[in-house]
């Protein structure tokens, strides 16, 4: 379980990275095709409209971070549809870390300990959360 505090970093450092940039899933899904170029044929949307989708998602996610019971089975039906894209566990792993380096990146003095640790939590808690879907989709 996400402790409030957790949920409190994670939101106020979100609002500010994207606040003061507007690409930043623009430049996250750079960042992941040159470090990952095995994940761009998972990706059918160019990478501006993808971006959008994961902002949205994103923002959706951390808007439910409160009442987790009411997220989860929205991820988990996320994560079985992504089995269908071809996702599998181990994207989930790749996808995180460049999602936090992307964040640190931007964030820079933001960027603190504290805020990677909770940042870590909550990407940790969404990608389990659709791992999960996923082999329910395998079972």
């Amino acid at each position: 379980m996400l402790s409030q505090e957790t949920i409190t970093l994670v939101k106020s450092s979100y609002k500010a990275v994207t606040d003061a940039r507007p690409e930043l899933f623009e430049d996250f899904y750079t960042r992941l095709f040159v470090i990952a170029p095995e994940v761009r044929d998972l990706f059918p949307n160019r990478p501006r409209e993808q971006a959008v989708k994961l902002e949205a998602m994103l923002q959706l996610a951390l808007s439910s971070l409160d009442a987790p019971e009411a997220l989860t089975p929205l991820l988990h039906k996320l994560g079985f549809a992504h089995v269908a894209y071809g996702v599998q566990e181990k994207h989930y792993i790749v996808v995180g870390e460049v999602l936090l380096d992307t964040l640190a990146a931007q964030a820079g003095d933001l960027w603190t300990a504290e805020v990677s640790a909770a940042w870590f939590a909550v990407v940790n808690f969404i990608a389990s959360s659709m791992i999960d879907g996923a082999r329910a989709m395998a079972a």
